[in-house]
C-alpha cells in the first residue's frame, strides 16, 4: 500500500508521517529529495544557475535554498520554472523508490511525504491520500516561529492550492489546529483504517 500524505505549508503533515513511520510504514520524504537535488545533482545546478544567475549562490558557490525561495515566491514565472526543472526528476526518483520499497516487502506499507502531492499530480501514484490541514493563522504562527516575515509566509501559503480544493483529492483529513496529542490520535485511526482495508484487499 503507498500512501500519499500532503497539506499546505506547517499544516503538520510530516508530524503526521512521523506517526505512520512510528507505526511501521517506511517515509519517503518528498522534500528532503528536493534538498537533496539542489545540493547534489550537476544538472539540477547548472539549470538553476542558468535559468536565476549567480545570485542565488552562496560564498561557496552552492546553491542557497534562502536566496532562492525569496526569489521564487516574489515571482510566479520564476517558481514555475523552478517547478519544471525539479519536479519531474522528484516524481522519477520517486516511481523508482517506491519500487523499490515494495520489492523488499510487497505488504509494506510506503508513506509519501509530499507538500506538492496534489500540484505534481502525483494523486495517481498512491492508494489513499491523506490531507493534512490546519488553519491559516496556525500556517503563520508556525511558519514566523521558524524566522520567516509574514509577508514571505503568505506568499508560500497562497502559492499553493487551497484547502478547499484539495479537499476533494481527499480519502481521509487530519485536522492540526489542536494539541500534538489530538493530531496523533486522528493518525493513530486513520492508521487503524488504511490497515484494514489493506486487510480487506488481501
Amino acid at each position: 500500500m503507498v500512501i500519499g500524505v500532503t497539506g499546505g505549508i506547517a499544516c503538520g503533515k510530516t508530524t503526521v508521517s512521523k506517526v505512520f513511520q512510528d507505526l511501521g510504514a517506511t517515509i519517503i520524504d518528498l522534500d528532503s529529495m528536493g534538498h537533496q537535488l539542489l545540493r547534489d545533482d550537476p544538472l539540477v545546478y547548472e539549470r538553476l544557475v542558468y535559468s536565476f544567475g549567480c545570485g542565488i549562490l552562496n560564498e561557496k558557490g552552492e546553491i542557497d535554498r534562502k536566496k532562492l525561495a525569496r526569489l521564487v515566491f516574489d515571482n510566479p514565472d520564476y517558481l514555475n520554472a523552478l517547478n519544471n526543472i525539479v519536479h519531474p526528476i522528484i516524481i522519477k526518483l520517486t516511481t523508482e523508490k517506491v519500487k523499490q520499497e515494495i520489492a523488499k516487502d510487497k505488504f509494506k506499507v510506503v508513506v509519501l511525504d509530499a507538500v506538492l502531492l496534489i500540484e505534481c499530480n502525483m494523486t495517481g501514484m498512491v492508494d489513499s491520500v491523506i490531507l493534512v490541514h490546519a488553519y491559516e493563522y496556525k500556517q503563520l504562527q508556525r511558519l514566523t516561529k521558524r524566522g520567516l516575515s509574514k509577508d514571505d509566509a503568505h506568499k508560500r501559503i497562497r502559492s499553493q492550492i487551497p484547502f478547499k480544493e484539495k479537499r476533494y483529492f481527499a480519502d481521509y483529513i487530519i485536522y492540526t489546529n489542536g494539541s500534538l496529542d489530538n493530531t496523533i490520535k486522528q493518525a493513530k485511526k486513520v492508521w487503524a483504517s488504511l490497515n484494514m482495508k489493506k486487510n480487506l484487499d488481501l
